[in-house]
């Protein structure tokens, strides 16, 4: 059953196929021509895995042959921005990708599927600017993060990853990594309501939780919200 049709980056079935190979034909026709191609998108490619996972368990065909192609290109470039094999960047697309080939959703709610997607992209976001720090030689320049609508809406997520997925929850260091990014948010001022927002939702992630936690907040409201 596809997602709910204002899912943020929502591939329905029916495009399935076309979406992905749209995706491998950039990666192979820019990759060569612009150095920042070279970088993977690990948003985009556990979204369009996550999906695939999805449909695959749902018994739906799916062009299975190119997101091989696209896996054993992009699952060499994730060295070059200083993500290793054993990152949680790189095993939740490998995860999503390998569970795509087996046909077997790992996960199948809108909130556990956008908090996976989001904190490999956050994560591969933050390696980059390593990287890029370290190769500038920008010595007095810090790994930094700042939008706290995005921070929030993936803690609200994330409860729903805890509650329904937590072997997921635990295997990616979520609160681990959450805890991480709050921490370089605080470092920017914003307003006083948002951050004791952002502080409570951190808190509740710390909490053991339950179903009706999830049932106060889903993906399009906190898209909605406005600081």
């Amino acid at each position: 059953m596809d997602y709910n049709i204002n899912f943020q980056d929502n591939i329905r079935y029916a495009e399935f196929d076309q979406k992905a190979k749209g995706v491998l034909d950039w990666i192979v026709e820019n990759r060569e021509k612009e150095e920042w191609a070279k970088d993977p998108n690990a948003y985009e490619l556990a979204n369009i895995y996550l999906f695939a996972g999805k449909y695959a368990g749902e018994k739906q065909q799916i062009d299975t042959d190119t997101l091989k192609q696209m896996w054993d290109i992009r699952s060499q470039d994730f060295e070059r921005c200083g993500v290793s094999n054993n990152s949680f960047i790189y095993k939740i697309c490998e995860d999503s990708y390998l569970s795509a080939m087996k046909g077997k959703t790992l996960v199948n709610d809108e909130n556990s599927h956008h908090a996976l997607r989001k904190i490999a992209g956050i994560g591969l976001y933050l390696k980059q600017q390593q990287r890029d720090i370290k190769q500038q030689q920008k010595q007095d320049v810090q790994v930094d993060y700042n939008n706290p609508q995005e921070l929030l809406q993936l803690m609200e997520c994330s409860k729903t990853l805890k509650t329904f997925h937590p072997d997921l929850y635990d295997k990616y260091r979520f609160e681990q990594n959450i805890d991480s990014i709050m921490q370089m948010q605080t470092q920017h001022t914003i307003p006083k309501a948002f951050e004791d927002r952002l502080k409570q939702s951190q808190e509740q992630l710390h909490q053991n939780i339950g179903k009706q936690i999830n049932d106060q907040y889903n993906l399009r409201t906190i898209e909605e919200e406005q600081l």
